[in-house]
């Protein structure tokens, strides 16, 4: 009688946790406080033309937005170094050969820029530097009318898409540059900058005088519950993401990877993967920290048509991580971006699949070590920790 007891007591427990993991609590779930109905498309950079899904479904959301009237596409550039928005609208064209466009760029005057704003069922902003959209867009002490136009634009259930930099921007605080090794604060080993440093970041400057820490400033603030990143996969900004969750007090980030969109319902604060490319959600609720190495990270991979609340996620309970499994799996990054993304996407999808929760997978990466197991229902746990030992020559996966 006392084991049948303990076993329903074991099973009772394991329903909360199960409970947990999902993103749930047992309180109801929060309602999202934005006063917006609108959703935000999160692009991670380098999107291709033939990308169908996301294109179709930003056409989609600005058709419900415009209701009965062709959509009002409005393009912004002011992300770009070259401001040539053309190019962007013949893309969209093929997708929505009824709808209008219009452009808005850094010269162009408030009251133009307001009009336009409040003229649009849809925003596009491309891609480049994101200080150059809030240098435009925001001040000190509070919004420009610009920004003002914009957040009216959400609250009457428009949509606004971002690539990059218009990833990037959507949230507050948002990245300004820098890599994951100087933002974990471990100095970097490469010797000069290379194509996976954000283009704001000088081409002249050693890479080891970088400086250390996170390297984040205020955003246009479109997203409450996260921090987003760009281009995630392909340079591995696992780490920076994790580094500033932590310096800013967020507890999630979605990091976007390239040709990968997330979509975002501000009214309900669901997210969702839209195209086949794969994104990741990271939650540091139940972070602990020793020096440098962080343990007890949380990481879901958004894929094409899976769901998860954020709402939800930001009252979930974590507990212990579960035992880091002793047999391991080395996965060594390479030159080619290509590369570096299949080993990365592998880490972070193999890493929650059931049926390896018996293997702890490690990526080699610029300093440091990340170390990834099964957590359940689709989450694993990640550490990082700098490297103290060489990893082995042949290359994984």
């Amino acid at each position: 009688m006392a084991a049948r007891v303990f076993k329903l007591f074991i099973s009772f427990a394991c329903l909360l946790t199960a409970s947990c993991e999902r993103g749930g609590s047992s309180k109801p779930a929060m309602k999202p406080a934005t006063g917006l109905r609108g959703h935000l498309l999160a692009i991670g950079g380098a999107l291709e033309d033939d990308n169908k899904p996301v294109y179709e479904r930003f056409i989609a959301l600005a058709r419900a937005a415009a209701k009965s009237q062709p959509p009002r596409i409005l393009i912004a550039t002011a992300a770009s170094l070259h401001e040539e928005p053309e190019g962007r609208v013949q893309i969209i064209k093929e997708y929505c050969a009824d709808c209008q466009f219009d452009a808005i760029m850094r010269t162009t005057s408030a009251e133009e820029t307001v009009a336009k704003i409040d003229a649009a069922s849809a925003m596009f902003f491309t891609g480049g530097d994101q200080k150059r959209i809030t240098t435009r867009y925001l001040t000190d002490e509070k919004d420009t009318p610009e920004a003002a136009a914009m957040r009216r634009l959400l609250a009457r259930g428009g949509v606004i898409a971002g690539t990059s930099a218009g990833d990037a921007m959507m949230s507050d605080p948002m990245f300004l540059s820098g890599g994951s090794a100087e933002a974990l604060g471990i100095p970097t080993s490469r010797p000069s900058r290379t194509d996976d440093d954000d283009e704001n970041i000088a081409t002249t400057r050693p890479a080891e005088s970088a400086p250390l820490g996170p390297r984040i400033g205020r955003g246009m603030g479109f997203l409450p519950w996260a921090i987003a990143d760009s281009h995630f996969f392909e340079r591995h900004r696992f780490g920076r993401l994790v580094a500033a969750l932590e310096a800013s007090g967020k507890r999630l980030g979605i990091g976007v990877s390239e040709n990968a969109c997330v979509e975002i319902n501000l009214e309900t604060g669901e997210a969702i993967g839209v195209g086949p490319a794969e994104s990741l959600l990271v939650d540091i609720g139940g972070l602990n920290r020793d020096g440098q190495t962080r343990r007890n990270i949380r990481t879901f991979v958004i894929k094409q048509g899976r769901a998860i609340s954020l709402v939800d996620r930001m009252n979930a309970q974590i507990g212990p991580a579960p035992a880091r499994p002793m047999t391991a799996e080395h996965l060594l990054t390479v030159a080619t971006r290509q590369d570096r993304r299949t080993a990365a996407r592998r880490f972070f999808s193999h890493s929650a699949a059931d049926d390896s929760k018996d293997i702890t997978r490690r990526l080699n990466l610029d300093g440091y070590d990340q170390f990834a197991w099964p957590a359940g229902l689709g989450w694993s746990v990640v550490d990082i920790a700098p490297t103290q030992t060489e990893p082995p020559s042949q290359v994984g996966g």
